[in-house]
């Protein structure tokens, strides 16, 4: 079930006084992702806590790629640029997603000051990997197998149990020294890369139904249109332009699939000038035309 474009990831997880969120995730016949999982590369503000539980999958994290398997955990922090895709149709895994400002204390304890208030303010970062049976995974594995439970089954007191857990699993991360400055993991160059995608992608995301040139989009940045086009399409392996027009179809399929809004209007209202163009382009990426996206049913 793969989709035709990353975007930044905008679903709200859990609610305002309870902002953790448990997810469980199956492939194979009769699911969501029949074929294998697979979520485009995007990124949240969320902390999230990831535990393989059957089967392979193959992580982007901020432009590394790892393979993880059956018993590993991966934790992404909050601003990782990811992308997830299962190795086969026989997966597994369990995910929390949690606003990291739930962490802090509004007491500053030492471990408020040198661990949680830098982790939210992401001048620390936890570590992505821990594959099974290394120490890293060992210490913390009990705790997040429980965690699962806890956040996916959701019975009484779920959220502070969850909570709680949290807690104690950054602790002992933290107390294995394991912890490391930002500027540590990532190079400047690439952290620069990373956020000038997200800038440009964001923009795209902002005002896809108006009028783009390639120069508004490096403006973003800013930088000439020469190291837009080789440094975007390095990361996304989409010229900015093609990137551009894959969002507003996916746009306008969303609004084919949930208005009764004519061609006309859904061409325009998600940025083509011209009504054949948008058909013509719609028709060579979805192999289909607006018309009988919309008559088929089958998204």
């Amino acid at each position: 079930m793969k989709q035709d474009i990353s975007l930044r990831e905008k679903v709200q997880y859990g609610t305002k006084k309870n902002p953790i969120t448990g997810l469980h995730f199956e492939t194979g016949e009769g699911t969501a992702y029949p074929d294998y999982f697979f979520v485009e590369r995007h990124w949240h503000h969320y902390i999230e806590i990831l535990y393989i539980v059957r089967g392979s999958y193959r992580f982007e994290i901020n432009l590394q790629n790892y393979t993880l398997n059956a018993g590993d955990i991966c934790i992404l922090n909050s601003g990782d640029l990811h992308q997830i895709t299962g190795e086969d149709s026989n997966t597994i895994h369990d995910a929390v997603l949690f606003d990291p400002c739930i962490l802090a204390f509004s007491y500053g304890d030492e471990y408020q000051e040198e661990c949680i208030q830098p982790l939210v303010e992401q001048m620390l970062m936890l570590p992505a990997i821990y594959h099974s049976k290394s120490r890293s995974n060992e210490f913390i594995l009990a705790d997040v197998q429980r965690l699962m439970q806890v956040a996916v089954g959701r019975n009484d007191g779920w959220y502070i149990h969850s909570k709680l857990l949290i807690l104690e699993i950054i602790s002992k991360i933290y107390q294995a020294g394991l912890m490391l400055p930002t500027e540590s993991v990532q190079s400047e160059e690439e952290r620069q890369k990373i956020q000038h995608y997200k800038s440009v992608v964001s923009y795209m995301e902002e005002n896809y139904n108006k009028q783009i040139t390639l120069q508004n989009l490096a403006d973003t940045i800013p930088c000439n249109s020469q190291y837009l086009c080789r440094f975007f399409k390095d990361i996304s392996g989409y010229s900015p332009i093609q990137y551009l027009i894959n969002l507003r179809l996916n746009r306008a399929c969303y609004l084919l699939e949930h208005t009764s809004k004519s061609v006309l209007e859904v061409a325009l209202d998600c940025g083509f000038e011209n009504v054949s163009y948008f058909i013509r382009k719609f028709k060579e990426t979805k192999g289909c035309t607006p018309k009988e996206y919309r008559n088929s049913g089958n998204h």
